[in-house]
């Protein structure tokens, strides 16, 4: 029985292609989960289930106990040896003994400051448009998060069509638009992500789209 690509062994292909064509030899994991208890009420269950590779981008920015909440999720995270990461809050990233952070697009200009505080951490940041994704170039980031790749439920309007999102062709102009390893974000799933292979990507970042994954 031909055994069916996980969104995983998608993105760690990109990871892999990313690597040989331009002889990266970082620690830049193939995939980001990123929590969001609205979406994935359990995310201990993705992390459990993610491979050992790979990334978690604590987001919850809502939840009433998110300290808590990300004390629980780093411990199953380093049990595993699985990277950390709080989206969009220093200080909780060093309370919880993160291995990095991740900016909104509205925070990347705090990128450099922290840096020079924590020089080993993973930096991410998200980005929108070509435009923030240049004003992000010269600053001491590690990826960016492009999206929305796909229509996505995280943002309703693009499954109206009220705003667009970026598709494959969107992907390769930001690929082709600069030298930061990009990671594509938003709505991408099992069944749409080998539309990026070949785009250039060092991997993906998804949601709810882990939720299916089976790596047993």
């Amino acid at each position: 029985m031909v055994r069916v690509m996980t969104l995983t062994d998608i993105a760690q292909r990109l990871n892999q292609d990313y690597r040989s064509r331009c002889k990266y030899s970082g620690n830049l994991p193939p995939a980001f989960f990123i929590t969001d208890q609205k979406a994935v009420p359990q995310p201990e269950k993705i992390i459990a289930r993610l491979p050992d590779n790979t990334a978690v981008i604590f987001r919850d920015y809502d939840h009433p106990t998110r300290e808590t909440l990300g004390h629980d999720l780093v411990r199953a995270c380093h049990a595993r040896d699985l990277l950390f990461l709080v989206a969009g809050d220093r200080a909780l990233a060093e309370a919880l003994g993160a291995d990095g952070i991740h900016l909104p697009e509205a925070l990347t200009q705090h990128a450099t400051e922290i840096r020079a505080m924590h020089p080993n951490w993973l930096i991410t940041v998200a980005c929108h448009s070509l435009s923030a994704l240049k004003q992000v170039e010269s600053l001491s980031i590690d990826a960016a998060l492009v999206s929305p790749v796909f229509p996505t439920l995280s943002h309703p309007e693009t499954l109206s069509g009220t705003v667009p999102t970026l598709g494959v062709t969107g992907v390769e102009a930001y690929v082709t638009a600069t030298s930061l390893p990009l990671y594509a974000l938003g709505g991408i799933t099992q069944e749409n992500a080998p539309q990026l292979k070949d785009t250039g990507l060092a991997g993906l970042a998804a949601i709810r789209g882990f939720g299916g994954e089976n790596t047993a």
